[in-house]
């Protein structure tokens, strides 16, 4: 990729009419690697207003993660909702996120066990999936980490203190789309531990000598399976001795 600042345009007028792009036409844009990928985040990002939080995610408990930031302007409160029209769509996932109440920078270790230890608050999530592409899950993986790895925004529930002791692995949970059920029962989250992403990330902001302000918000991935929302409706979700999610699409 000669000219991130070309994807990074093309990404940023997709957001802003709501359009779809033909990953087929965007080969000589295409990310060589996961380098190139972060630095179009960046500067997408530098456009949309700045950072309030990180996505991470990994597939398996040994698969390497990947990050993205969460524009400040697509993070919002449960009692807000989200408009429709503001997303080409809407998928929905139900995930477990985590903050620091203090400063991540150097003075913290980069062991993970110290790491995770620092943790000071934990929230039920839901991410707002959206795209930038056409026929998204099939456009190269580096398309897809470059579009803020498919981000369109993070709603938030209940936030309650760390509690080291909860099962975050395999947690009981409920996800409701108005009436229809999206998912009911004892999860498996596809990381294992997603803390051990909260390491990583913070191991990969320390190493490039970057910090990570207190209260950001940093999601690990999903519980539940992609839904795709359509029409108006009512989104629950509730996580067994944690706490509940509830909003409106309007």
């Amino acid at each position: 990729m000669t000219h991130p600042q070309d994807l990074a345009a093309k990404l940023l007028q997709a957001r802003r009419t709501h359009t779809l792009l033909d990953p087929a036409s965007l080969t000589s844009c295409t990310p060589a690697n996961a380098d190139e990928a972060y630095l179009v985040q960046q500067l997408v990002l530098d456009e949309l207003g700045g950072c309030a939080g990180y996505k991470i995610g990994a597939k398996s408990p040994t698969a390497e993660p990947q990050c993205s930031p969460l524009p400040t302007t697509k993070v919002f409160g449960a009692a807000t909702g989200i408009r429709r029209g503001d997303y080409a769509f809407i998928g929905l996932e139900l995930e477990i996120a985590f903050s620091f109440s203090e400063d991540v920078d150097h003075r913290l270790s980069e062991r993970p066990d110290e790491v995770i230890d620092a943790i000071d608050a934990m929230s039920v999530v839901v991410e707002v999936v959206d795209s930038r592409f056409e026929n998204w899950r099939k456009a190269d993986p580096l398309l897809q980490l470059a579009d803020l790895q498919n981000n369109g925004a993070l709603v938030i529930g209940d936030t309650r203190p760390y509690d080291r002791n909860f099962d975050f692995s395999t947690p009981t949970v409920s996800f409701f789309y108005g009436d229809q059920p999206i998912f009911q029962g004892a999860a498996r989250h596809p990381a294992g531990d997603p803390r051990r992403l909260i390491a990583w990330l913070v191991a990969r902001t320390l190493e490039t000598g970057h910090s990570i302000p207190a209260r950001t918000v940093l999601t690990t991935g999903s519980y539940t399976p992609f839904y795709l929302a359509t029409g108006p409706g009512i989104v629950r979700g509730t996580i067994e001795g944690f706490g509940k999610i509830e909003f409106e699409i309007k």
